[in-house]
């Protein structure tokens, strides 16, 4: 390909992903919101980055005020159930009155004083080592994101192994820093890093058990089994860039993966899939790295993802629903493998404020007054019957993926042949928002829902959904012609 042409191709790739404010308004202006919420989306458009994610979650997202529970307002004042909770962020419901408190009582005493040791920190450092899984000594690495713990991870993994690959996983989600970026596996995301790709010789992709859709062509009930026997060929083949097993040669510092994959749809692995991941970081050596921020903080109803395959990663991430919407995130890794660390080796203005440490130390307060890990996992149970009477009488609902407050639905238009069925799915999207229901929509395919409601969400409201739901549907197959096969 010549120059010119090759020109031509990003111009072409840019008009493709480009949307122009005039674009984003008429949005606005169709949209079925009040005129409150309409002027604060258009100043959005007028003053805001043509870039931001509203416009890529939403038709027009809405502009969300204020917040109680596990319900939100816009600034007309119309009431949404919540089954979003800012991606797993508000875990505690908006607005606890206990972090509330907290967060009042810091603001009077410290804001915010560099990355030095404070009283909030500290305490919050033992309680995240203390938290763990295993009976190892850990160590807490602080930063602001969830992108930042997870390029913290990356550099700590290659300092203490001296390997440079990091295998990450199709489907995985780990940030959209130049650094994280890689490990992401979204092409779309991707394209807006032209012309130079966010990839380098340091990254690589292994198959993530998807029982639904088994990238190695497996059944539901085997596919966490050959994508671990995949992965295993690639690791032993003395042709693979990643192990010369014989020779007792890695390149491979970790992997890098979420216990339960969040962007990618909300999707459960098959059994076993992540215990078989340990087992193969213990046989060639690499560290295990968990990524909890959006499965972790007892969403699955359990603390830590993990612990429901009894597998206790080298490191585990946290971020979202540690401080209950106050930007804060950790790398909690094994002793051995943080003090390899000097002085110095990581700096962040913002990481870890005393402001964000006193709402995530409030946060675990309320997880253990509240015993919220216990309220996920049988509230989970009775979302779960609701659901599956609605894949009883709707052939378009095709799959749920359910454990706790994490559940995944995945949309299709024939069951036998697992047609997915994107149009769909953002029709009924574009119909919950209108009746007042606010969740994700995503998927490899586009036609899976993620509910994410906050923890302590009532049973009144999982049902007011699940009747939201049932009415979509119920529209959804009249439109299509989606029948009982």
């Amino acid at each position: 390909m010549d120059q010119r042409a090759f020109s031509h191709r990003l111009i072409s790739q840019r008009e493709r992903l480009h949307t122009s404010p005039e674009q984003l308004l008429e949005r606005v202006e169709r949209s079925g919101y009040g005129p409150k919420s309409k002027q604060i989306l258009r100043e959005q458009v007028s003053h805001e980055s043509t870039g931001q994610v509203g416009f890529a979650l939403f038709e027009c997202p809405p502009a969300i005020v204020r917040g109680d529970g596990a319900r939100v307002w816009d600034a007309d004042g119309k009431e949404y159930v919540d089954m979003l909770a800012g991606f797993s962020v508000s875990n505690t419901g908006h607005c606890h009155p206990a972090v509330t408190a907290a967060l009042a009582s810091q603001a009077g005493q410290l804001l915010h004083y560099f990355d030095l040791p404070g009283e909030q920190r500290e305490r919050l450092a033992g309680r995240l080592a203390a938290l763990a899984p295993g009976d190892r000594r850990r160590r807490v690495v602080f930063g602001t994101t969830g992108a930042d713990a997870a390029e913290l991870a990356i550099r700590l993994a290659r300092w203490y192994t001296g390997a440079p690959i990091i295998l990450s996983a199709y489907g995985g989600y780990h940030g959209t820093t130049g650094a994280t970026m890689p490990t992401t596996a979204k092409g779309g995301m991707w394209a807006y890093y032209y012309p130079v790709l966010p990839q380098d010789s340091g990254h690589a992709k292994i198959p993530y058990s998807y029982p639904y859709r088994c990238p190695v062509g497996a059944d539901p009930e085997h596919c966490a089994e050959a994508c671990l026997e995949f992965t295993r060929r690639m690791l032993l083949g003395k042709e693979s860039p990643f192990t010369e097993h014989r020779a007792g040669i890695s390149n491979v510092a970790a992997i890098l993966l979420e216990p339960m994959q969040a962007s990618a749809g909300y999707i459960i692995p098959g059994e076993g899939y992540l215990r078989g991941i340990r087992e193969l970081c213990d046989e060639f050596g690499f560290l295990l790295i968990d990524d909890e921020i959006q499965a972790g903080m007892g969403r699955t109803g359990r603390f830590w993802a993990c612990e429901h395959e009894q597998v206790v990663p080298d490191m585990i991430l946290a971020s979202k629903g540690l401080a209950s919407g106050l930007p804060v995130s950790a790398v909690i890794a094994d002793d051995e493998v943080a003090a390899s660390w000097g002085p110095g080796a990581h700096v962040g203005t913002f990481a870890a404020t005393a402001l964000a440490c006193a709402a995530a130390n409030a946060t675990l307060d309320i997880y253990e007054s509240e015993q919220l890990v216990k309220r996920a996992a049988d509230l989970g149970d009775y979302f779960r019957e609701q659901l599956e009477g609605l894949r009883e009488r709707h052939p378009i609902l095709g799959w749920i993926d359910a454990r706790g407050l994490f559940i995944g639905l995945e949309f299709v238009k024939d069951r036998a042949t697992k047609e997915p069925a994107a149009d769909e799915a953002a029709w009924m999207l574009e119909f919950c928002v209108r009746e007042g229901l606010l969740f994700e929509k995503g998927g490899y395919y586009y036609n899976r829902f993620q509910l994410i409601p906050a923890l302590v969400v009532e049973k009144e409201l999982v049902d007011r959904a699940v009747d939201i739901l049932d009415r979509a549907m119920t529209m959804a197959e009249t439109r299509s012609g989606i029948t009982q096969g």
